[in-house]
């Protein structure tokens, strides 16, 4: 990593060195070869000063800032830090690996399916931990509260907080032994025989799989009993949650099966079946209320609860609707449909009534989505995105922007692991517009315009610039410039300086501008 970062900036250093007279003005375009700037933003937080490198575009591009960097090596890295949080974070071959560093000294290190590291601090038990694996193999780590430990799959070891607080084997599976809290379970071989307990009995396991596995929940809350014969063909069991009312469930798969709630007599209050492949009737309680019927094993189905309502013919047809609060307020939804699934979807969503959300998807060509935020006063705002995979996005925000790209998607990435290192390469042609101006990109700075409240930018790659803006950090006027910089004509209210070849002509202009002054 050390080395391919040495090479960067040996490049711009070279490159950098050839511009150099001009960088005082704090814009150097030779374009794709060397670009540098560094100019104003205005942001929520206030004007700050940005600086932007990119040498022989789009293989590395660097951007600094107030609070931090990111710079990437396309399209093998990309790296960031943040001073404020004091984060490092570098996403190299993304998404496959990724390392991660911040001020408390957690570190996650990470190569897909090859390796893994990461060490932990948790706050509500004041400690760390690490952990470790190689080829999800090789298992090795240490912990505050237990201690270091080593694991060989299928050989030999013990983990901690890996699988439950303690999990260690001997030739696994031949034997196993698991720890979580109280309960311990022994299981030789696994998934054979076992055997877990806690020491106040409260949870109870029995295994002799497949012909017979019994489990026992017994807290002061809930009562849950469950027996398997032939798994899993046969199945009996009991939940009691207290109240006036407890739930039996019976299966004779694939045959019959019966989820019954009981008053504390005993007498099934009602109940759902399933009887070769169809099933009706209805099951509930103060909390949750079922009905419907299904067939084909759960493929055909219709269903409606306190919560959620359901019909589906698979694989033609999916509705499934999801209730905040079914019996006060029917309106709060999030409803979703599939025809036929899973090609086509349509979204719904109406639980917060400040938020609105609808999608249409025809998967992967079409996606469509909108926002709408209603208001108290006037029409509401709506917000659009349509994307044509992979051709075009367009984008229109509640408050007035709009966005287009054409193959340089503007994706939501949060991680910008796609963004900064692959998106260049696809950086066709990019619009985007707001009430405080707009810009225009075609292949990324060949052809680059940019409006502000203050001005205008124009670049026809390094042939030609016009800037009127005031942007750039040390230039307070407008300027044109032709060839590289090497003609030069700014002005402002003072007057007028020309420069050729980087060498000063003089001008109407005889007081020196600040740099130091935004």
């Amino acid at each position: 990593m050390r080395a391919l970062r040495a090479i960067v900036w040996g490049l711009c250093f070279l490159t950098g060195a050839l511009a150099l007279p001009g960088c005082a003005t704090g814009r150097v375009n030779l374009w794709p070869l060397f670009f540098h700037e560094n100019r104003w933003v205005e942001t929520p937080e206030g004007r700050r000063k940005v600086a932007t490198t990119e040498v022989l575009y789009p293989f590395f591009s660097r951007e600094s800032y107030d609070n931090g960097s990111w710079h990437a090596l396309r399209p093998l890295y990309n790296y960031e830090y943040r001073r404020r949080e004091g984060q490092h974070r570098v996403q190299y071959l993304w998404p496959l690996g990724l390392h991660f560093k911040d001020r408390d000294q957690e570190t996650h290190h990470r190569f897909f399916l090859l390796f893994e590291y990461e060490r932990i601090f948790s706050p509500g038990a004041n400690r760390y931990s690490t952990h470790a694996h190689l080829l999800q193999l090789i298992r090795w780590g240490n912990d505050d509260q237990w201690g270091p430990y080593f694991a060989v799959i299928p050989l030999g070891g013990v983990t901690h907080d890996v699988i439950g607080d303690t999990w260690s084997f001997i030739l696994f599976p031949l034997y196993s032994h698991y720890r979580s809290g109280n309960y311990v379970r022994d299981d030789l071989p696994w998934p054979l025989l076992g055997y877990g307990r806690t020491p106040d009995g409260t949870k109870t396991m029995y295994r002799l799989w497949p012909l017979y596995v019994y489990q026992r929940k017994n807290t002061r809350t809930e009562l849950r009993v469950r027996h398997d014969l032939m798994w899993p063909f046969v199945r009996w069991g009991k939940l009691d949650r207290g109240g006036p009312h407890y739930f039996t469930v019976a299966v004779v798969a694939p045959f019959y099966s019966a989820v019954e709630r009981r008053d504390r007599t005993g007498k099934v209050v009602d109940a759902r079946r399933f009887i070769l492949g169809i099933s009706f009737g209805h099951i509930g309680d103060q909390e949750q209320s079922v009905g419907g019927w299904s067939a084909l094993w759960s493929l055909m189905r219709g269903s409606k609860s306190s919560k959620v309502d359901e019909f589906r013919i698979m694989p033609f047809y999916w509705s499934r609707t999801i209730y905040e609060d079914k019996q006060h307020h029917p309106e709060l939804r999030w409803t979703r449909r599939w025809a036929p699934w899973p090609l086509v979807c349509a979204d719904s969503d109406q639980r917060d009534p400040k938020h609105l959300k609808s999608g249409f998807v025809i998967a992967p060509l079409y996606w469509h989505y909108t926002d709408t935020f209603p208001q108290d006063a006037g029409p509401p705002l709506k917000g659009r995105r349509i994307t044509l995979w992979p051709l075009m996005t367009w984008e229109r925000e509640p408050q007035g922007a709009k966005h287009f790209w054409i193959l340089s998607h503007g994706w939501n990435d949060t991680t910008q692991g796609y963004k900064r290192n692959y998106r260049a390469f696809f950086d066709f042609f990019q619009y985007h517009s707001s009430p405080q101006g707009g810009e225009v990109r075609l292949f990324s700075r060949l052809y680059h315009q940019r409006r502000t409240p203050q001005g205008r930018y124009f670049s026809l790659a390094c042939l030609f610039t016009y800037d009127s803006t005031g942007e750039v950090v040390g230039q307070d006027g407008s300027y044109v410039s032709f060839l590289f910089d090497l003609v030069k004509c700014s002005w402002t209210d003072r007057g007028t300086r020309w420069r050729l070849f980087y060498i000063p002509l003089g001008g109407t202009d005889s007081e020196e501008p600040d740099a130091t002054v935004p």
